[in-house]
């Protein structure tokens, strides 16, 4: 059985700006106001995540995240933030809904089977 799968980023002049790595970075920053929290779920190091951020940001030139007074009460989404997760998610919504519409998939019956594209 065949299955759809799709990878999306956003692009500035050929560069990406944003991808499903930041949203899933800064989703968990809005779900658990802590960017640590954020990034042990992900299996990242705080550092590695801060990084990331810090990188989209630069590249977007709006800052996604405002810091806690010395970091001791957690991250919170900047407006740009929210903004960000919500339209990408928007978009990451709507790929997966047309992908698993019924007008969608059986298109993809015609294209063949497993040997025919050998």
């Amino acid at each position: 059985m065949m299955k759809i799968g799709c990878k999306f980023w956003l692009e500035k002049d050929g560069i990406p700006v944003f991808g499903m790595g930041i949203y899933e970075i800064l989703s968990r920053v809005e779900k658990y106001g802590s960017l640590h929290k954020a990034a042990q779920e992900l299996g990242m190091s705080y550092r590695a995540a801060w990084g990331k951020v810090r990188v989209y940001e630069k590249r977007l030139g709006s800052e996604f995240l405002e810091k806690g007074r010395h970091g001791r009460t957690g991250a919170h989404l900047t407006q740009a933030g929210k903004q960000a997760i919500e339209s990408y998610g928007t978009i990451l919504k709507g790929i997966e809904e047309m992908i698993s519409s019924k007008k969608f998939s059986p298109s993809i019956s015609r294209v063949g089977s497993a040997k025919s594209l050998k």
